[in-house]
């Protein structure tokens, strides 16, 4: 009984995700945007990087169970604003799509073996990111519809489902590689975000 309510339950988020395809692929599109403005204009890529840098600051101080926490939530709630803002023009998912893909492309262009630290919960946190990115467009892509409000209810709705039954899963993956990472790693050797 709990299998088959499960089937049902996914069947209907692969259509859901199936029906946001086009606006996934966009955020795709955008974040690879990103990381080709970053190769092509370097300092475009330092400025953000520093940016960035400075942001995390705060997760430098960390122990070892407190960092994990806090890439998980700080991932888990970017994503989830990302689909709960994305009706607002899909400012938040684009911004976050051209941001992190021009960390990435800047990373790259400092030293392309940089490519090699997201792998391998980089396969997982960013199939999770492209998804909520996407779908925060995809949402924002209700206001060109006919019945706007209804649209966008209906689209968050199902966005937060995929959210809850797709990306936080996919980004719990990723903070499970993480942890062996870390445990892995000899004493002060730091870590990589």
């Amino acid at each position: 009984m709990i299998r088959d309510a499960l089937g049902r339950h996914y069947h209907r988020i692969g259509s859901d995700l199936q029906e946001a395809r086009a606006y996934i692929f966009a955020a795709i599109i955008i974040f690879v945007s990103g990381n080709i403005l970053a190769l092509l204009i370097p300092h475009v890529g330092e400025k953000v990087i520093s940016l960035a840098l400075e942001y995390f600051k705060p997760f430098k101080d960390k122990n070892y169970l407190e960092l994990l926490v806090a890439i998980f939530l700080q991932n888990a709630s970017s994503a989830f604003l990302a689909i709960a803002f994305g009706f607002l023009l899909g400012i938040i998912p684009v911004l976050g799509a051209v941001f992190n893909g021009i960390v990435l492309g800047a990373l790259v262009h400092l030293d392309p073996l940089h490519i090699f630290m997201i792998i391998p919960h980089g396969l997982f946190e960013l199939p999770a990111v492209f998804i909520a990115w996407g779908l925060g467009i995809w949402c924002a892509g209700g206001l060109f519809q006919a019945r706007r409000l209804e649209t966008i209810i209906v689209r968050i709705k199902k966005s937060l489902n995929i959210y809850l039954s797709v990306v936080v899963p996919l980004l719990h993956l990723c903070v499970q590689l993480r942890k062996r990472r870390l445990r892995s790693m000899p004493v002060g050797e730091g870590f990589s975000l």
